[in-house]
């Protein structure tokens, strides 16, 4: 056999495979398959959410809503219903807290809570309605953000809420809430002037532990009062993130704290007091969310961090209205 045979049969012999090498190839994971399908799915409806021609539709649809339900109100008032001044004063309650909440992304049921409380609303059906309205506000501020949000970070984060969340309802249920939204009211009140005169923001250095226990915390305060931003949000604010990666953070586990909150509130909650009754309320807070969304697209990070301070004293404040009120 020549020099020229031989190299010919040796470049064969490595372009054939050898018996066995096909099924040293990665064998094809059906789930893993699924997984990037249903990845892809949900990007493909993302990309159609976010069309033009659906972002219309979507207002539209909005504002027919929200005309439907200011006519009903507006005819309430008219037949001289009983109640007809109370919903119309709610639905106004709803969607300035929703303006101002949404700047910032959090504090909703503590502005719209102590003004339900002047109107004499009953405290269960009271933190339904913020419960349900700062849920349809969260949603379309999760949307928004949905790029930025890092779920591996957030877990833990969610199991502790999720954790402590039914023993807030219970205690809603059970146990005179005054003493605790004082408190609350106070500490709040006194931290956020402190962050407002303070010279400088000072960062703190956390882990996984020190996350879940600020998020079981809240847990706690959204069961019993509508509000379980208020620990987490101090928590990121004082890590030192810009404010799309701390509303990344706290702004999915404010919407799923309060998913779980409407789920124990049926559960626990007496008989014929339903969440549906406040539906019609929902495109107010929606388009108070809109407005205050616009708004904290053009703020800077400084002005971010002044506007959670101040929310965070006006948290303070409503809670202690609504406790001495």
């Amino acid at each position: 056999m020549t020099h020229n045979e031989r190299v010919g049969v040796v470049a064969a012999s490595r372009a054939m495979p050898f018996r066995g090498q096909a099924s040293a190839r990665p064998v094809p994971n059906p789930a893993a398959q699924a997984g990037a399908a249903l990845l892809a799915g949900l990007g493909a409806v993302g990309k159609c959410l976010d069309s033009p021609a659906c972002k219309r539709s979507a207002l539209i649809a909005l504002a027919v809503w929200a005309s439907l339900s200011f006519w009903n109100i507006t005819n309430a008032i008219v037949e001289q219903r009983p109640g007809a001044w109370i919903a119309s004063a709610t639905a106004a309650v709803i969607m300035l807290a929703a303006v101002v909440s949404s700047i910032a992304g959090f504090a909703f049921s503590a502005l719209a809570g102590s003004a339900l409380a002047y109107l004499k609303m009953d405290p269960l059906h009271a933190v339904q309605t913020m419960v349900l309205c700062s849920t349809a506000s969260q949603l379309y501020a999760v949307w928004k953000i949905r790029e930025s949000i890092r779920w591996r970070r957030v877990w833990p984060m969610l199991a502790a809420g999720t954790i402590t969340v039914p023993l807030g309802v219970w205690l809603l249920s059970h146990v005179d809430g005054s003493f605790y939204a004082v408190g609350l009211g106070v500490f709040l009140t006194a931290y956020g002037c402190y962050v407002v005169m303070r010279p400088e923001n000072r960062v703190v250095r956390g882990n996984a532990w020190l996350a879940a226990a600020a998020a079981a915390l809240g847990g706690i305060t959204g069961g019993l009062a509508g509000f379980p931003g208020s620990f987490v949000t101090i928590w990121c604010s004082l890590r030192g993130w810009d404010k799309l990666r701390q509303r990344a953070v706290y702004q999915p586990y404010i919407l799923v704290m309060q998913l779980v909150t409407i789920a124990c509130l049926q559960w626990q909650a007496p008989a014929g007091v339903s969440v549906a009754q406040n539906v019609s309320l929902v495109p107010f807070a929606l388009l108070g969310a809109i407005g205050g969304f616009a708004v904290f697209q053009r703020m800077s990070n400084q002005q971010f961090h002044g506007a959670v301070s101040l929310l965070l004293v006006a948290s303070g404040i409503g809670l202690l209205a609504r406790a001495l009120g």
